[in-house]
């Protein structure tokens, strides 16, 4: 019963999350203020001490920051190519990277010294790469 009524809980919370992302996305004309939501619901959920949405320009094909949390402000003029870092292993691979000790991985870009793990998934839509989470 116990593992019931928590399974119960966890569900309640991921429903409330989706929620709460669906509400800002279709109230909001401000895409940024919406990916700062769900980075911000994102960081929480995963308890984590940084995130950042990377986005493909089309234009430049550079990787650009376009919200980011726990990041020193000198993060949102950082642009990658696809392929550098880990993000960019990411965008050019189309699969989700885990790197539990960045200081091992030899593709990590260090923004913050504190950083011990990496978690990013491709965002992508219809198939098409649009960015990572990381």
């Amino acid at each position: 019963m116990p593992s019931e009524l928590a399974e119960l809980k966890a569900r309640y919370e991921r429903l409330k999350l989706l929620h709460q992302v669906s509400s800002v996305i279709h109230s909001s004309l401000d895409p940024r203020e919406a990916l700062n939501l769900i980075l911000s619901e994102a960081v929480r959920l995963m308890r984590a001490s940084s995130g950042s949405v990377v986005l493909s320009n089309p234009t430049t094909n550079l990787l650009e920051i376009e919200a980011f949390h726990g990041l020193p402000e000198s993060a949102a003029n950082l642009k990658l190519r696809v392929g550098e870092g880990i993000t960019g292993w990411v965008a050019r691979h189309g699969k989700p990277a885990r790197v539990g000790d960045v200081a091992l991985d030899p593709r990590y870009i260090i923004l913050r010294s504190d950083v011990r793990s990496e978690l990013a998934v491709p965002l992508e839509v219809n198939g098409e790469l649009r960015g990572v989470l990381n």
